[in-house]
């Protein structure tokens, strides 16, 4: 099984609706074996979805895809996670979860420096709002957050 073959094939599905494939791993869950493509999106229709979905596996060859995998393809979600500075530009105004070695907690990302590669970041401490810079280089973990 080729997951470019699989990623090529999934593209002119997903070219109408103006989204990319963020992931295409081959995973195990509770002993099932899962070909998982992520679609990296905001929001999207799950009636959308399945339609790109059951699409997508019509199109499949017996030789594209192994019998005894299932094929999941679902989108990051709302708490989808960040692996690059470059990718925290697009999320300013945004909450972010992040940890560093000194703590781990919920911001609001104010400004990204590339350059300098850090993060201006809005905190609440207890009550009180107060700005501080963080080093990219020390967070271990960050993801986008939901504030409720």
């Amino acid at each position: 099984m080729n997951l470019d073959n699989l990623k090529n094939k999934l593209l002119p599905f997903l070219k109408p609706y103006d989204l990319e494939i963020y992931s295409i791993k081959l995973k195990k869950e509770y002993g099932e074996k899962i070909v998982e493509i992520l679609l990296d999106v905001d929001t999207m229709d799950i009636n959308d979805l399945e339609k790109i979905h059951m699409a997508y596996v019509e199109s499949l060859d017996d030789q594209d895809i192994d019998d005894n995998y299932y094929l999941e393809i679902s989108s990051l979600g709302a708490e989808r996670p960040i692996d690059d500075i470059k990718q925290l530009s697009k999320y300013i105004g945004k909450y972010i979860y992040f940890e560093t070695n000194k703590m781990k907690n919920i911001f609001k990302l104010l400004e990204v420096d590339l350059e300098k590669e850090t993060l201006l970041v809005e905190v609440n401490l207890k009550g009180r709002f107060a700005k501080i810079e963080v080093n990219y280089k020390e967070t271990r973990k960050m993801r986008l957050a939901v504030k409720v």
